[in-house]
This record gives structure tokens, C-alpha cells and sequence, in this order.
């Protein structure tokens, strides 16, 4: 149900999980790297995610 650009955000956010376990400034920066608008797409998930719940 979700926009494709927020489930890629989800996608590559734990993706990077997999380098570093925690939300550390690294971990932001590597998401930056692979997603440079990540920002973006984690606000609009924020803002609408609830409608995502089943």
C-alpha cells in the first residue's frame, strides 16, 4: 500500500542494519551515501506510515 519511494527508504534503512546495528552517525551517513534524499522519504513515512498498519 505504501508509495515505492518510502518502501525504498524502509528497504535501504535495513540494509545499512546489516553494516552497523545501531542509528550511529555512521549508519545515517552510510544511508546518505546509497539514498541521498533519505531525509525525505523518512519524513513523508513518518507523516503517513500510520495508514500503512494493517
Amino acid at each position: 500500500m505504501a508509495p515505492l519511494s518510502q518502501i525504498e527508504y524502509v528497504v535501504a534503512h535495513e540494509l545499512c542494519h546489516l553494516k552497523y546495528k545501531d542509528h550511529s552517525a555512521a549508519f545515517w551517513d552510510l544511508l546518505r551515501l546509497v539514498m541521498p534524499n533519505y531525509e525525505v522519504r523518512k519524513e513523508n513515512l513518518r507523516r503517513s506510515g500510520w495508514q500503512y498498519l494493517l
